[in-house]
């Protein structure tokens, strides 16, 4: 009966020593540390955004950069779009006709993808301009095509278009795009 008593005695610290372990165990896995999110509320601020190259950096005024660079895409019509169609009819010197067309790659300010067209077709402007994907290709000189949209001749503008305007002579010059992350070389 002693002999009994022991192996009891064994059994049930063997027992409380594992339920102690998985206790603890479980207490160590637990993603619950106590707190319901940060301390105090954070607020951001957004500094700035260029889904469309240039539209920022030569339709608008410098003094308007600021509004630009903090409001979202759903004020552009309001707050940027009277300062794009003025910069484009008085500095460009595009009609009507030309600016309604190309406005709608402009405004909002974003860099959209149509995924239900054929990425072959993925370039910057492509939406709007040729019914394409959309979004950039790594090697696109958004540049260029931002001034030949404004100044050239994108959308069979001739009569109205200023061709010495439409690059900024530097050509794409990254040693390398693969089709692999992080696609490109390291930085020359």
């Amino acid at each position: 009966m002693k002999l009994n008593l022991i192996a009891g005695t064994v059994r049930l610290a063997a027992l409380a020593s594992a339920l102690a372990v998985v206790t603890l165990t479980a207490a160590g896995c637990s993603d619950d540390n106590g707190s319901t999110g940060p301390a105090t509320a954070r607020m951001f601020n957004q500094v700035q955004r260029l889904g469309n190259p240039l539209v920022s950096e030569v339709l608008l005024a410098k003094r308007s950069h600021p509004t630009h660079g903090t409001i979202g895409p759903d004020q552009d019509a309001t707050l940027v779009a009277p300062e794009v169609v003025d910069f484009l009819t008085t500095v460009a010197g595009r009609d009507p006709a030309y600016i309604n067309a190309i406005a709608p790659a402009l405004i909002p300010d974003m860099l959209i993808v149509d995924t239900s067209k054929d990425p072959s077709t993925a370039t910057w402007l492509s939406t709007t301009l040729s019914a394409g994907w959309g979004g950039r290709l790594l090697q696109d000189d958004v540049v260029d095509l931002a001034l030949t949209a404004v100044f050239g001749d994108a959308l069979g503008d001739a009569a109205h278009a200023t061709p010495q305007l439409t690059t900024d002579n530097v050509s794409f010059d990254s040693p390398g795009v693969t089709t692999s992350f992080p696609y490109l070389a390291p930085p020359n």
